[in-house]
């Protein structure tokens, strides 16, 4: 079987990391071939090109994320331009699978011009259905999770298209000198709460500066990260200018993009890895301290719900909610046997998620997209 595989490969971006590990799984059973993305709207010459390429293979797995065609707004996505140009049976990495009111933030929107303007599109079913929708049902589509299963059923999606594949625990990097460089390198002491991940505003770090003065004078909040788009740029940005005005700056480092090893040696030294985010599908950032067993605090949103319903190696606070993030994430930090229960758990969820695993459930998928496009065919020609 000839796979390809429609991902970005840039060495900064989640859905690659995620990606690069399910195909050297993958690589065990099929030949894969990989077409990389150009990220943002191109040249409509560019997807006749690519799709080329992808039609020479048996099955198309295409990573699918908004901003990677260009984004969610009207007349802003190629995805479409592409997307009737392949042939070949298609199957679907539904990566965000959010409603298109939470990705347009509407219930923060403070400007009533840029309210008014999202309101108005929300209210547009056609607009929305493309959005929230349409992009997954044209395939055979695997998701991260039953929660965003259940939406895709909900918005239209055939649940017998709709296969949940948890995202896999990344390759764990040896720390050689015990986290003694990365702490060096930025000048890290006292005890690390990390927040790992690109910077974006549903990670929940407006949370967490809100709750750093009531943590004990020696905890250093680390956003292990940078921002990916140009976008996010601004909100990074604005972010370290909120940081400054908080008069918290000597206690918050925002490190931007970190190699694997540079990582590793972090995870080291984090006491608790917090993953407050406000909304999430998914989030590929947390296997990574789930694959080093460290204690971790999250949010209450499905995603997350669902590590813990499989395995209790979370603590879970309701999300948005500053009062319990505090008392959890105090309660961790005094509790070094409820530190190492935790991380025991961890490392019990990530052996329990192998890429191997992972990569055999996607070649049931590529099989049955497969044989349910022979059939199809079979079925036109006897008519």
């Amino acid at each position: 079987m000839k796979v390809a595989m429609l991902t970005t490969t840039g060495p900064s971006c989640g859905i690659a990391a995620y990606t690069k590990e399910l195909i050297t799984a993958l690589r065990d059973l099929v030949e894969v071939n990989v077409a990389p993305i150009t990220v943002g709207r191109q040249p409509v010459e560019h997807y006749r090109a690519q799709a080329e390429q992808l039609n020479r293979a048996d099955v198309v797995h295409v990573q699918h994320e908004h901003s990677f065609w260009g984004g969610i707004l009207p007349g802003h996505s190629a995805y479409w331009e592409l997307r009737y140009l392949i042939k070949k049976p298609l199957v679907i990495t539904a990566h965000t699978t959010s409603s298109l009111a939470e990705m347009f933030k509407i219930n923060t929107e403070r400007r009533p011009h840029k309210w008014l303007v999202k309101r108005l599109l929300l209210l547009n079913k056609s607009y929305r259905d493309s959005i929230e929708a349409a992009p997954f049902v044209t395939g055979w589509c695997i998701v991260h999770t039953e929660a965003a299963c259940r939406t895709l059923i909900a918005r239209g999606a055939n649940p017998q298209y709709v296969t949940v594949i948890p995202a896999g625990v990344p390759t764990v990097y040896r720390c050689e000198d015990g986290g003694s460089a990365i702490r060096q390198k930025f000048g890290l002491t006292g005890r690390i709460v990390t927040l790992f991940g690109f910077i974006a505003p549903n990670k929940g770090y407006e949370l967490m500066l809100a709750i750093l003065p009531n943590l004990p004078p020696d905890v250093r909040l680390v956003f292990a990260g940078g921002a990916r788009t140009e976008e996010m740029k601004s909100y990074e940005r604005a972010l370290s200018e909120k940081i400054r005005q908080s008069g918290l700056i000597d206690r918050v480092l925002i490190t931007g993009y970190l190699s694997d090893e540079e990582l590793a040696g972090l995870m080291e030294i984090s006491h608790v890895v917090a993953a407050p985010h406000t909304y999430a599908t998914g989030s590929y950032s947390i296997t990574i301290p789930l694959a080093y067993g460290k204690p971790i605090v999250a949010s209450d949103l499905d995603c997350f719900r669902e590590i813990y319903e499989a395995v209790p190696c979370l603590d879970i606070f309701h999300n948005g909610d500053a009062t319990d993030l505090l008392t959890k994430l105090n309660g961790l930090l005094s509790d070094s046997h409820h530190r190492e229960e935790l991380s025991q758990k961890a490392l019990e969820y990530a052996r329990e998620r192998s890429w191997p695993a992972i990569a055999q459930k996607t070649l049931r998928v590529y099989e049955r997209a497969i044989a349910a496009a022979r059939f199809r065919d079979l079925s036109i020609e006897r008519r």
